[in-house]
């Protein structure tokens, strides 16, 4: 076998691999958008504003999976994602924690309440792998787009539930 034929071949089957690792990853699933009727967001969890590339945002993304997955928590792991155009650049402001399913009694050592309160979100619903799924500006837009078709004003935060390992559901609520 010569070289071109050898190095042709590699190729191919890179390419081939590439293409079904994305298939399986979910990257030809759409994302679906709907209007759902919601209640209030009752999270805990904890903010965080500073650097997008902080570690203090993935230990407490872990920390809050760990109380779900422990028992301590019901519900789903969520992060709030403020739009604040005060902040400076490559800077975020979060909420890092619990979508509750239920109430309740005592909150874990740290952690705060946040209840947002809606009657209407604009949801994307997104069933692919993380490394696969378009990006959040692309996200948002779109809800905001689909938000017009129907006359809704947006709040300007989205609120991402992690659902399971290839669901993810985000959600910006109503004004």
């Amino acid at each position: 076998m010569s070289r071109k034929q050898y190095i042709g071949i590699t190729l191919a089957l890179t390419a081939v691999i590439f293409v079904v690792g994305y298939i399986y990853l979910g990257g030809l699933n759409k994302v679906q958008y709907s209007i759902e009727n919601v209640n209030e967001y009752l999270i805990v969890g904890r903010p965080f504003e500073g650097k997008s590339d902080d570690n203090q945002i993935e230990q407490a993304f872990f920390e809050a999976k760990g109380l779900l997955s422990d028992g301590r928590l019901n519900g789903t792991l969520t992060l709030v994602h403020y739009k604040d155009t005060s902040l400076a650049e490559g800077n975020v402001k979060m909420f890092i924690g619990v979508l509750l399913a239920e109430g309740v009694d005592a909150l874990p050592v740290d952690y705060d309440r946040l209840t947002i309160s809606a009657n209407q979100a604009m949801r994307a619903t997104i069933g692919a792998h993380n490394m696969v799924m378009p990006s959040p500006q692309t996200i948002e837009d779109n809800l905001r787009a689909k938000a017009a078709e129907y006359a809704l004003e947006l709040q300007d935060f989205t609120i991402e539930q992690y659902v399971g390992d290839r669901q993810l559901l985000i959600d910006m609520p109503a004004r």
